[in-house]
This record gives C-alpha cells, sequence and structure tokens, in this order.
C-alpha cells in the first residue's frame, strides 16, 4: 500500500502509474490537501483549466496552476468533470432564441454532457493529463524513481500467474511484493543511458515493446521509433520507446482516475467546481461561439436544422449537439449488432432505435419513424456521417467517438482488462536478436483481443443505457444547499431527498416495489428529526399510506419541490411519465406491474412508459398505428414481439383520462393479454363510477355493483357483462400482484428484463 497523503514519492507514485495502485490509494491521492483556502484551490484549478483547453497536443510541458506532482492527477480529474458537466450557455441570449421547450434548448443545456463521448474539450483534458506526465517523468522525478517507473512499465517481475482481468496484477498492492523492495530492486534494475534505458536481458519480455499509434491515442515521437538492442546480457529500451510506453499507459490511467473520481464525488461538489472556475466556463462557451463545430466536437453529431419558431432576426453560431443524431450514435453504442464506420441499412438501425431506451443522462429518443431518422442523417454537418441508396435500400455510415470514461462500474473496467493484458506480456521472452521492432506483434497487442474491445463496448453500453444517483438510501445526500430551504431542519431536507430520488428509481439498492419507511431514519436505526405533518401542511409531501390508500409507506414528493431539490424529472419512455405530475403510487402500480410480466415464462423483456411506435414493425401496428403518438405504462415482449400490455389507472385523474386508458386498452387486438391496474378497491369504486356515470360500457354498469367493490365481485360482473376479453383482459389491485410474486421479488425476478430500474 502506498501514503500519498503524507510521501511525496508516494504521491508521485499514485500520479503516474495510477494502474498499479490500489484504488483505495487513488482515493488517499484525492484527500491530499494543503493549507491553502478554497477559494485559492479553485483559483489554481480555474488557470489550469483554461491553459489545458488551450493545449493542442501532448508534448511535454510544466502544468500551470499546479504546485505538486499529485495535483496532475487530481487537477486532471476534476477539470475533465468539470468540463463534461459544463452549462456555459445557460442564461444567454443563444438559448433564449429559441422556444422554452425546444430540442435546441435542451441540447444547449449542459451540451458536452448530451454528446457522446469525450468532447474535443475533456479530451484537451486528457491529452493535457499525458503531457504533464511526460514532464514530470522526464523533469520532476528523481532518478532512482524514474528507474523505478521505468522497471514498471517495461521490466516488472513475472506477472502473469497473480493476474485476473477483474483483479489485475498491480505494483502496488499489498498482497504482492512490497513497496519497499520495489523501491530498492525496481530502481537497481534499471540502468540510464544516454540513448535510453538499459536492463538485464533476463527481463526482456513483451513488456518492452509498445502498440503502434492508432487514432486514438497519437504519440509525441510519431510512428518511427528506434528499435530496442541487445548488449551482451542487457537490453537497451530506446528513450522514444519508454516514453511511448508512457504514453500508452497514461492514457488509460487517466480514464481510471476520471471514472473512480466520477463514481464517488457527489453532483453538488460538481456544481461548486463549476461555479468557482468561471474562466473555464467563458474558454468554453467562446469555443461554441463562433468557432468551426470541429473544434468543439469530433465527430461533430449536430444538424442544419432550422426552427421556425426561432425569434426573427436572430443568428444562430453555437455549435450543439442535434438531439435526433444524439440518438443514432447512442443506439449504435449500445448495440451488440451495429457498427460505426461501417454501413448500416437505415431499416435495421431504425430496428434498433425502437428497442434502444436512453438512460436518463441521454437526450429521450423521438425518432418515431424510419423517415424522421433518415432525414437526421441527411441533415448532419459532419461530412462523415453519409447517406446512400434508394427508397428501397438506403445505407449509412457513422463515425464513432472517442470512449468515456462517465458511467457507473461494473466488473470488467477496459483499464483493468489493459493493465492485466500488460501482466499476460511478461510471460512471452524476446528472441535475443541484435535488433529487436518496438512493435508488439498484432496477437499480443491489448487493442485486438477481444476481452478488451468487449470491455469497451460494454462500457459504451453502460454509459447511455443505465445511471443512478445513489447506491444506497443512506448513501444519499442534499443535492444542492439546505440552507436555501428556510424553516426546514437538515433532516427535513434529507428526507425529501431521499424521496425525490426513490420516486425517480434513482437510488441503486432501493425498489418501489418496497415501503419507504427506512427513508426516515439514519444508518444507525435512528430516526431523523423531521416533521412530517408540517411539511404535508406546507405541501412539500404527500402521504400514501393514510385512509386506505397503501399498506405501506409510501410518500410523494410534488414535481415544484423535487425542482428545488436539483432532482430532475425522468421522462424517458423505460423510466417516467412525460409530464411532471406523476406520484409515488402509480410509479409502483407501474413498477408491480413490470415485476407480474417479469414472471411470465414467455416473456424476455420488459418496458415501463413504452412509447407506441416502438410497436413498429410488429403483428399488431397496424391496428394500433393511431396510438403512435400515445405510451402505454407497461409492455412485455417476447423475442421482440409484445405479447401482454398493461395501464395503471389511480382516482387522482378525471373521468376522461380513465376512459382514455380502458380506449387505449380496448385498440389493441387480443393477441396481446391487457391488463388495467389499480391501487385498491377505494380507487376502483371511483374509476368504476367515472366509466359507469359516461356510459361507456352502454349501461349504468355501476348500479349494478350497489356499492360492492370487492375487485373478484368486479371481475365477476365485468366478466357477466362480456368487457372482459372485449375492453381489456385482466383487472388486478396492487394485492392481487403482490400476491402474484414471491416473497422477495427484488432477488427472485430476473431484473435484467426491465427496462430502466427496479
Amino acid at each position: 500500500m502506498l501514503s500519498p497523503t503524507t510521501d511525496d514519492r508516494d504521491a508521485a507514485r499514485a500520479t503516474v502509474l495510477p494502474l498499479d495502485c490500489s484504488l483505495e490509494d487513488l482515493n488517499k491521492l484525492f484527500t491530499r490537501t494543503g493549507s491553502e483556502s478554497d477559494e485559492e484551490f479553485a483559483k489554481r484549478l480555474d488557470e489550469y483549466g483554461v491553459h489545458a483547453l488551450k493545449s493542442r497536443s501532448i508534448e511535454p510541458r510544466d502544468p500551470v496552476g499546479v504546485t505538486s506532482i499529485s495535483e496532475i492527477a487530481i487537477f486532471a480529474s476534476l477539470a475533465a468533470l468539470r468540463i463534461e458537466f459544463a452549462d456555459p450557455l445557460q442564461s444567454t441570449h443563444y438559448l433564449k432564441n429559441f422556444p422554452e421547450n425546444s430540442s435546441e434548448r435542451r441540447m444547449m443545456r449542459y451540451p458536452l454532457r448530451h454528446h457522446p463521448g469525450l468532447s474535443i474539450f475533456v479530451r484537451d483534458i486528457l491529452n493535457h493529463y499525458i503531457s504533464n506526465v511526460l514532464y514530470a517523468f522526464r523533469n520532476l522525478l528523481p532518478e532512482r524513481l524514474q528507474k523505478e517507473v521505468v522497471a514498471v512499465l517495461c521490466a516488472p517481475d513475472p506477472e502473469g500467474r497473480q493476474s485476473e482481468p477483474t483483479s489485475p496484477a498491480r505494483t502496488y498492492i499489498e498482497s504482492q511484493n512490497s513497496k519497499s523492495s520495489h523501491r530498492g530492486k525496481y530502481a537497481d534494475r534499471i540502468k540510464i543511458r544516454q540513448d535510453g534505458f538499459e536492463v538485464p536481458f533476463t527481463y526482456a519480455t513483451a513488456r518492452c515493446l509498445v502498440e503502434p499509434p492508432t487514432d486514438q491515442i497519437h504519440f509525441p515521437e510519431g510512428e518511427e521509433l528506434h528499435y530496442l538492442r541487445n548488449r551482451r546480457d542487457s537490453l537497451l529500451i530506446p528513450g522514444d520507446v519508454v516514453y511511448t510506453k508512457l504514453v500508452e499507459y497514461a492514457w488509460h490511467g487517466w480514464y481510471r482516475l476520471v471514472h473512480s473520481v466520477y463514481n464517488s464525488i457527489s453532483q453538488e461538489h460538481i456544481d461548486r467546481l463549476i461555479d468557482s472556475t468561471p474562466r473555464i466556463s467563458t474558454e468554453i462557451k467562446e469555443h461554441l461561439d463562433y468557432r468551426r463545430p470541429y473544434r468543439s466536437f469530433i465527430p461533430y453529431y449536430g444538424a442544419t436544422t432550422s426552427n421556425p419558431l426561432r425569434k426573427p432576426g436572430t443568428r444562430d453560431p453555437i455549435s450543439r449537439p442535434d438531439k435526433r443524431l444524439i440518438t443514432i450514435a447512442d443506439t449504435i453504442r449500445w448495440s451488440d449488432t451495429l457498427a460505426f464506420g461501417e454501413h448500416i441499412r437505415t431499416s435495421d438501425l431504425f430496428n434498433e432505435v425502437c428497442r434502444f431506451y436512453p438512460s436518463p443522462d441521454r437526450p429521450s429518443n423521438d425518432l418515431s419513424s424510419l423517415g424522421s431518422l433518415e432525414s437526421a442523417l441527411e441533415q448532419s454537418q459532419d461530412d462523415r456521417i453519409t447517406v446512400v441508396g434508394d427508397r428501397e435500400k438506403t445505407y449509412c455510415t457513422v463515425p464513432k467517438p472517442i470512449p468515456t470514461p462517465f458511467f457507473t462500474t461494473f466488473s470488467n473496467l477496459p483499464w483493468d482488462t489493459y493493465r492485466h493484458l500488460l501482466a499476460e506480456q511478461t510471460r512471452y521472452d524476446l528472441k535475443a536478436s541484435e535488433k529487436i521492432s518496438p512493435f508488439l506483434p498484432s496477437q499480443k497487442r491489448p487493442s485486438t483481443t477481444k476481452q478488451y474491445t468487449g470491455d469497451w463496448n460494454h462500457s459504451e453500453q453502460q454509459a447511455v443505457s443505465s445511471t443512478y444517483k445513489f447506491s444506497t438510501v443512506h448513501a444519499v445526500e442534499p443535492l444542492n444547499n439546505i440552507h436555501n430551504f428556510q424553516s426546514l431542519t437538515a433532516d427535513e431536507v434529507l428526507l425529501l431527498t431521499r424521496i425525490g430520488l426513490g420516486m425517480e428509481r434513482q437510488i441503486r439498492s432501493y425498489s418501489l416495489l418496497n415501503s419507504m419507511k427506512s427513508f426516515e431514519k439514519r444508518e444507525n436505526g435512528e430516526p431523523l428529526d423531521v416533521d412530517l405533518n408540517k411539511l404535508e401542511e406546507r405541501g412539500l409531501l404527500i402521504r400514501h399510506y393514510q385512509e386506505g390508500d397503501l399498506r405501506q409507506k409510501y410518500y410523494s414528493v410534488p414535481w415544484t419541490v423535487r425542482d428545488q431539490l436539483s432532482i430532475p424529472n425522468i421522462s424517458h419512455d423505460g423510466w417516467g411519465e412525460r409530464g411532471t405530475s406523476e406520484r409515488t403510487i402509480h410509479r409502483l402500480g407501474i413498477d408491480l406491474l413490470a415485476s407480474l410480466f417479469a414472471l411470465r415464462p414467455d416473456v424476455d423483456k420488459v418496458v415501463r412508459y413504452s412509447d407506441v411506435w416502438r410497436l413498429q414493425p410488429s403483428f399488431c401496428w397496424e391496428e394500433i398505428r393511431q396510438l403512435k403518438d400515445k405510451r402505454m405504462d407497461v409492455v412485455g415482449f417476447s423475442q421482440g414481439a409484445p405479447k401482454c400490455g398493461g395501464e395503471v389507472e389511480t382516482m387522482s385523474g378525471d373521468a376522461a383520462g380513465t376512459k382514455s386508458t380502458v380506449e387505449k386498452l380496448s385498440q389493441f387486438p387480443s393477441e396481446l393479454d391487457r391488463y388495467l391496474v389499480t391501487p385498491n378497491g377505494t380507487h376502483l369504486s371511483t374509476l368504476m363510477a367515472r366509466l359507469s356515470d359516461s356510459e361507456y360500457f352502454g349501461e349504468k354498469f355501476n348500479d349494478s355493483i350497489k356499492g360492492n367493490y370487492r375487485p373478484s365481485k368486479v371481475r365477476n360482473k365485468l366478466d357477466s357483462y362480456g368487457i372482459l376479453g372485449r375492453e381489456f383482459d385482466y383487472l388486478l389491485t396492487y394485492d392481487n400482484i403482490r400476491g402474484e410474486l414471491p416473497s422477495s421479488p427484488t432477488s427472485t425476478i430476473d431484473l435484467d428484463e426491465i427496462v430502466g430500474t427496479i
């Protein structure tokens, strides 16, 4: 283990060799602080960011604003996060030139975050980190530490047997050789020569070689590297080969640093970084304004559309992503069958678009027809996005974005796989010829292995299809300053935040299938200091477990309050309603019904909040085409074909809404099992009264029930009138569904079948 908080050399090791440290040590690196104030730190970070955004290469350079080697890693990671979440066009006239709910406005909010992969700006930070690492290695590291770094990169002890893709060999961890042994043994192994670094030939393995330059990693030394030379019992590795190895390593190291910070830092912290570094915002805004779009985004998923509702006479110089093209790029990132840079039949691409449900962090999907998809491709500004062919067979080519570190963690992280493949290289000795090519044979290059490329593809799928704000209920923190809420205690703000995030399904370990009772307690079991009556009287909270509403404790936080808490409303299909008024009681019904569908043996995929247009092409499309602008609460599929669908209806709506819900179900063909779900008999009585009073069933159906709203008797009456099987097939309450589910549904049901989070 390292001590980067107290030992300068350990801090340098963690900064230059982040793939060889434990995650715990990297976290320690980010707690390394001096005596300066937050304001002074932010000022230097601002200076660093502006300088990095003006960089164009990875030529070694002294980092501006940095006062220690450890800050090379700290600033590169924080600046990348700060820039990824930048919102430089907020409240500008560029935004106000477009209608309030237009796609242009939405894509100008957090434009870098919305664009697939890394924007040029974040890529600048990556390149700046690499250049700073090269500079530190050449100019700042003491000689013995420099030799130690070369040994770790090119001539370590054999590592293959102690390495796994998910748990790769790392030089500085407890279970392997101690730090002190490397400090001496590795440094003594290397000799610095005028033309490079000399190692004993007994350590001459494939680890001494490098991959040829790629389109993602550009080396300062170029493609022409010097040959390695055999000098009797030693091997001379030219300096340019070692520097190239360090560049390749640092490229992956930066991804690990940024990914680990992204998964541990709070949104509140990111917001503070943005607010305290205004010069970076100005620099980004100036780049987005009046510059060629390729300076901001490569590739550029922007289009030449012109909104007729834009204020007349206004210019539109801003480079921003196009919502439709982002959907196309994200669909390819997500797909197992489509690939960037290859000819894709547009009809096949549209079929994948129908099956792709982006995460809440991505723009929602609105390519509702093949024509709208082809129109978006034809209007693209990047000439590498091509469309060829005729009406019968149209093909497109879409350029590949750079991989991103901004996704939730999973087991096989690509930089861990890369580090494992480095360990595997120590298994292959070099032949003792006089001259040895510096380049790895193709079969030993990490970039050519299925495991490495597959892990990067998995990371891209993760980036576009799943996200969480917090891992557990007790990990939740307020997303903005609690002092913004006058007369509320810190615990009351925390409770409202927990409820709001739980409603939006943004807590990884919490399911709406479970009570919100745990939200009222601290991790040690003690109750929070909250006054529920006060919160309810002030309209900040709605209780659902009173008056026979629900048996378990559930709450809702109104949208206006969630907005004040900085909790975004998730309106994506697969994740949430289009509107903002959906309460917890309705969300619970949808998750219950989704879980019920997931239990069916004939269902392999369940989609909540599914836009009906996604059902094209399917056997029932012609019968439901008129519903293409509608959304179904839950749909179950079998091998892409819809098998069942359902709607959840509560008494909080009105008679027109209830009638519309039943009409929607009735228009689906009888080949689908159609479900109408309501919380309990109390809600059912209101719904049936509405349908009866409007004579929707052709008569005063409500009178024949005579006030007895036991769901089973209502089902019998509906069946006797021929309504079941005609308007819908099943009428269920929440208790009916819970009775069908296993006692621990979240551990028994295959939740991977359900789009979004349960």
